[in-house]
């Protein structure tokens, strides 16, 4: 969050009071997370309850599916940068 400077205190206690009485603030928040949720990949970690016999067992069982997840997402915004880059050059050209 970028740093404001303010004259005085009474301007950022108005201004914190006025973020959170805007009416479109859940708007707002719920977008920032459907944004978020369409960037990150799922975690495809089977549901249920799992037993394990060993802490390194179940620490190797939750590191597969992290590391796939990670890996998913590293793709995905190779992708969205790859998108973002020939956008650009295509506005900027044209």
């Amino acid at each position: 969050m970028p740093e404001r400077k303010s004259t005085d205190e009474t301007s950022v206690a108005d201004e914190e009071r006025t973020r959170r009485l805007d009416p479109r603030l859940i708007e707002r928040i719920d977008a920032d997370w459907k944004r978020w949720r369409n960037v990150l990949p799922p975690l495809d970690m089977p549901r249920g309850v799992h037993k394990f016999r060993s802490i390194e067992e179940m620490s190797a069982y939750r590191e597969k599916y992290e590391s796939k997840r990670i890996a998913d997402l590293r793709e995905r915004l190779k992708e969205a940068v790859k998108q973002a880059m020939k956008a650009a050059i295509t506005r900027h050209a044209g």
